[in-house]
């Protein structure tokens, strides 16, 4: 954080200096042709509430069987609670802009005041962007902490790598208000033949931010903390241990990502040819969201059964029981110790990825606003054996939008979809603790096989390794626009899961608006993208007031 308040300071400073260069680059121009600078300030205030319907949280619940007396522990649901016990939520906030026009440069200033950045400790958003620019001939250049969209998808990308999402509040925001701006350089060059040459640089990477706690706590980040702090707390038998055990966080889990070697940077040519705009992108940096390297619980686990297996199958080993006893109890460390060790500190990693993107956007039959976006996502894991690091990918973003003869209605349609590379890889070698021993060859090698199969991070249960979504866009307004109905509605091919959300807004006066809207969620099964999530559709009112 003390790193991060510098490098804002800096770039806060660097940006007023361009600001300043221009302004007197610009002075030698002829009187004639100056204007005055100008300054303009907007912004808005919006309060809503929100009431689940259903909601209670997924989390890890204990039960207690009533003739046996065991307890069990497992992920699933609470009881409903009674309509007086509904989950309900307020989000005032407020959002300020201050935009400044000088002769060859402009400044941008846009803060925000919300729950995020007051009240749940990322202070640093205040500044949602702060962006100084400045024009000299054909070239542009950006220096700030900034929000840039690449791609020519409608509010999807695959290409759009430089800026992480705020999840916190799930997929509920519009896009561009849930992405989290970063420090960067930025600069443009435009020729005169309608190609655009575009070059980024960032010093650091911000990951996705995924809910810690509450309703929308992804399962995946809640399973793992739980496993994590299940065996941290299972092997804390000394006193340093159990003072490990309480001070333990999950938040040590995560890498500090403001380094140097999360930089990130990248390139884009854009152009048209005839009515169709082409472009080709290249993007150097990590994923924004982490992997989980699980060998050491897999292997702890993993050893404690096979002790188990060792003694109670010793007459088949014969001789070699007592070797492979002692090599398992070897193997079988302390899980304390590896976290004493701040072993953990490489259990989650983002990984290094390579983004080769196209992209395009035409008019077909006159009316179809189409759109494309491919990337081939390139990291470390060619092959796809390494359990641990995500294999290659394919992705893509494509569809249109058009005008109906029916009323004022539009309606976009975009296919969001990937494809893991290599997939045949995941699960297939097996391993054995005796591997590298003359055990190798034994009944050893045969009893104490297992996989890492379902701990891979590209592992999925079903063996489908396609990933495609169905997005839907209807609007349509009434009464000179002072109505209008924004329909958005999401299903996974593949998983079968649906998410429906309405928006009707009314304008009531001048800049008043009165929002209600709302979201249904259905999942096929525990295997469903959006599991955990199936009781959270809420129904919301909201009034916004812009200035």
């Amino acid at each position: 954080m003390i790193f991060a308040k510098k490098l804002l300071f800096a770039f806060s400073a660097l940006a007023i200096s361009v600001a300043a260069f221009a302004q007197d680059f610009d002075d030698f121009e002829s009187y004639d042709e100056i204007e005055e600078p100008k300054v303009t300030i907007g912004g808005s205030v919006e309060v809503s509430g929100r009431a689940y319907v259903e909601a209670s949280d997924y989390d890890y619940i204990t039960e207690q069987d009533e003739i046996t007396g065991e307890r069990t522990t497992e992920l699933g649901f609470a009881d409903r609670p009674s309509f007086g016990e509904l989950k309900t939520d307020a989000f005032p906030s407020a959002r300020l802009n201050f935009d400044y026009s000088g002769l060859s440069s402009d400044l941008s200033l846009k803060l925000k005041f919300d729950k995020t950045s007051l009240y749940d400790g990322y202070y640093w958003d205040i500044i949602d962007e702060f962006t100084a620019r400045a024009y000299v001939g054909n070239a542009q250049f950006e220096a700030g902490k900034m929000k840039v969209v690449w791609g020519k998808g409608d509010k999807l990308h695959v290409l759009d790598n430089f800026n992480a999402n705020d999840y916190t509040d799930y997929i509920i925001p519009d896009y561009i208000n849930r992405r989290i701006a970063e420090p960067m350089f930025r600069a443009v060059y435009s020729t005169n033949s309608n190609i655009k040459f575009e070059a980024i640089y960032t010093p650091m990477m911000t990951p996705d931010r995924l809910a810690t706690s509450g309703v929308w706590q992804p399962k995946a980040t809640k399973t793992l903390t739980h496993t994590v702090e299940g065996l941290v707390k299972a092997n804390a038998t000394s006193l340093a241990g159990l003072l490990a055990a309480s001070s333990f966080s999950s938040d040590s889990l995560y890498p500090d990502t403001a380094k140097l070697k999360y930089s990130q940077y990248g390139g884009r040519l854009t152009f048209t040819v005839g009515s169709c705009d082409l472009g080709f992108s290249y993007y150097y940096g990590h994923n924004k969201q982490p992997s989980a390297n699980l060998e050491a619980i897999v292997n702890q686990q993993a050893a404690s059964q096979m002790i188990a297996k060792a003694n109670q199958f010793g007459s088949m080993l014969g001789v070699y029981k007592d070797a492979v006893v002692n090599r398992l109890s070897k193997w079988n460390y302390s899980f304390l110790d590896y976290v004493n060790s701040d072993g953990y500190d490489s259990m989650l990693d983002y990984d290094r990825v390579q983004v080769f993107g196209f992209e395009t956007a035409a008019i077909l039959l006159g009316r179809l606003n189409s759109r494309l976006e491919v990337a081939y996502n390139l990291t470390d894991d060619i092959a796809g054996d390494d359990p641990w690091v995500h294999n290659n990918s394919i992705s893509w973003v494509g569809g249109f939008d058009m005008d109906l003869p029916i009323h004022n209605v539009n309606i976009n349609i975009q296919n969001q979809g990937s494809y893991i590379l290599n997939n045949h890889k995941i699960g297939e070698a097996a391993f054995t603790p005796f591997a590298d021993t003359a055990l190798a060859l034994s009944i050893a090698n045969v009893l104490f096989r297992y996989s890492y199969e379902e701990y891979d991070v590209d592992y999925d249960p079903t063996g489908c390794y396609t990933n495609n979504k169905i997005v839907l866009n209807i609007t349509d307004t009434w009464c000179m626009e002072k109505i209008k109905l924004d329909l958005k509605g999401i299903w996974g091919i593949e998983k079968g899961d649906l998410i429906i959300m309405p928006t009707l807004t009314f304008v009531v006066k001048d800049d008043w608006n009165l929002n209600l809207s709302g979201m249904y969620i259905w999942c096929n099964s525990e295997d469903s993208e959006f599991d955990g999530w199936q009781r959270n559709s809420f129904a919301q009112v909201g009034v916004k007031y812009q200035f």
